[in-house]
């Protein structure tokens, strides 16, 4: 250990921790190679391996493809406060991970799609649970009457049939991706929850994000 308390890492250990998350943590690598590109809409990063590992800095490569054209890049992760020990290393990059897999309230309002879904699955929950028939009938007279003209009085019907089945809809997905969630990523009840909370308000967008983690081998647990 050096004089300022930062551990130094052999070559030897930083092959054994390297070796160890690839082999037993895909998702957490996934994870953390999501949290730190520097673009936003950046390509979802594949095939990302541990290269090398500091007290500071654990250096990952990763697959990034744009249409038919993939390269291989490098990301280093920052660790702050750096890690304590070789032996700690895993279970800290593991914890990292973990809080780098939850999902996060703001994409409801920070990204076009789910924003969008949001604002439609509201209306017509609104529509269906206060409007009701008679409500919707007097506001389509009275601002778009060729709409009672075209569809009469089964617009309330379709409006009704469309938010239910949203609502079965985001449930089901939201119920899957838990159970995927708990399965292929070892993620706690409370981080499940809030991803199952979110998808039920906005379905694919959310799901397509958790399904992310889903889709790499099954994550080892750290006792």
């Amino acid at each position: 250990m050096c004089s300022d308390s930062i551990i130094i890492i052999n070559d030897e250990q930083s092959n054994d921790i390297c070796n160890a998350l690839n082999k037993n943590h895909p998702n957490i690598l996934l994870a953390l190679a999501v949290a730190n590109q520097s673009t936003k809409n950046a390509a979802t990063p594949t095939q990302v391996k541990a290269r090398k590992i500091s007290a500071n800095t654990l250096t990952t490569s990763y697959v990034e493809c744009q249409g038919a054209m993939c390269a291989l890049n490098s990301l280093d992760v920052s660790f702050s406060p750096p890690i304590k020990s070789a032996d700690d290393a895993i279970d800290r990059i593991v914890t990292d991970g973990k809080i780098a897999m939850e999902a996060q309230c703001k994409w409801l309002f920070t990204e076009t799609l789910p924003l969008l879904i949001l604002i439609v699955t509201a209306a017509l929950g609104y529509t269906t649970l206060v409007l009701g028939e008679d409500g919707l009938q007097t506001a389509i007279d009275s601002a778009v009457p060729l709409i009672s003209t075209i569809f009469g009085s089964y617009f309330f019907s379709v409006v009704r049939a469309s938010f239910y089945f949203a609502v079965v809809a985001h449930a089901a997905e939201g119920v899957y991706i838990v159970i995927m969630l708990r399965m292929r990523a070892s993620l706690g009840y409370l981080t499940c929850l809030k991803w199952f909370a979110l998808i039920c308000c906005v379905g694919y967008p959310l799901t397509k994000k958790a399904m992310m983690y889903t889709n790499q081998p099954k994550e080892d647990k750290v006792d």
